[in-house]
């Protein structure tokens, strides 16, 4: 499974100037990037190496490559010219969406696109934000304001340009947002790759990954967090803990119920689940409608066996989704 980076960010965010720094460090070199024009990131004085039919690479061995109508169709001609050897192989894929994309259409893709999700493990959503525009466009703009709420990592671009007190207050926005998120203040688009890419835990799975750090639940408070503007469309992110464990077929048949009825305005859940008669906890994780696969564990990550969910929810009120986990736990076993 070759993992991919999603960068996305609003119009004029300085989504550009950070690609334009990624593309020139020696630390892409075994990366492949989907952008929508060349054009965008300006490549021309980057030394391109060769070029092959819509894909570049360049001096420091990176790939770029436009895409080609459909994400799948762009995907598997990457792959096929790899598998040709025209191309080197990559380890990794960085795609950038277009400043007005919500990245929830990207993420379903990856999940539900059976070419992509037998080939692709979507890693982690990269979000630039402009400290000096950031909160007008979080104000005017619903895409702005869900490319906040989906990110694992929120880039803070042109702090050095924006008044102190407004820096301060977008960095309490976005947390209000998306508390969960790690927040990276850039200059210049300058930060190297690895460092970027790494401040995102692996989703875990049964034997490996830090469920702690990917969960970060200790981010969250169990009350409601009260949105920074009334422009944020009732946008709120809170944790909800049990501390009694719930059947399998429960929990399932809560999943459905939650999705089915409230997908579309749950941003993102993250959550780790007590099971009843079992030794070893369930990790869920959703976005919007679509549920990835829920992995069971191992073993608890701690003496701490409270089941914990976290969510990023539109219009969905925190006590309803607790008070519907606390119908899970009182339901007998079938």
């Amino acid at each position: 499974m070759i993992p991919v980076i999603l960068i996305t960010g609003f119009l004029g965010s300085g989504k550009t100037t950070l690609l334009n720094h990624l593309l020139r460090d020696p630390g892409m070199a075994d990366s492949a990037v989907i952008i929508n024009e060349f054009g965008d990131v300006a490549i021309d004085h980057l030394l391109v190496e060769s070029a092959i039919e819509n894909t570049v690479v360049l001096q420091s061995g990176c790939i770029c490559c436009t895409v080609r109508g459909d994400l799948v169709d762009t995907l598997d001609d990457l792959c096929t010219k790899v598998a040709r050897g025209e191309l080197p192989a990559f380890s990794r894929i960085a795609i950038e969406t277009t400043g007005l994309a919500d990245p929830a259409a990207l993420v379903r893709a990856f999940l539900t696109e059976r070419t992509l999700a037998t080939r692709f493990a979507l890693r982690a959503v990269v979000a630039t934000v402009d400290a000096v525009n950031g909160a007008g466009q979080l104000d005017a703009f619903a895409e702005a304001r869900h490319q906040a709420a989906l990110a694992d990592i929120l880039v803070l671009t042109k702090s050095d340009l924006a008044a102190p007190a407004a820096v301060t207050d977008l960095t309490h926005r976005l947390q209000s947002i998306n508390p969960g998120a790690a927040l990276v203040p850039v200059v210049q688009g300058a930060i190297a790759p690895d460092d970027l890419f790494a401040r995102v835990p692996g989703t875990p799975s049964r034997t490996s990954g830090d469920v702690l750090a990917w969960l970060n639940s200790d981010a969250f408070t169990t009350e409601e967090s009260k949105a920074r503007s009334a422009h944020d469309d009732g946008i709120r992110a809170f944790a909800v803990t049990l501390d009694r464990p719930v059947t399998r077929e429960a929990l399932r048949g809560w999943l459905r119920s939650v999705l089915s009825l409230r997908g579309a305005d749950l941003l993102r859940m993250k959550g780790i689940v007590a099971l009843r008669g079992e030794a070893a906890p369930m990790v869920v994780h959703a976005v919007q409608a679509v549920l990835h696969p829920p992995v069971q564990l191992s073993a608890w990550p701690s003496d701490d066996h409270t089941t914990r969910i976290v969510f990023i929810t539109r219009n969905v009120e925190a006590e309803a989704l607790r008070n519907s986990l606390e119908v899970l736990a009182s339901r007998p076993a079938a």
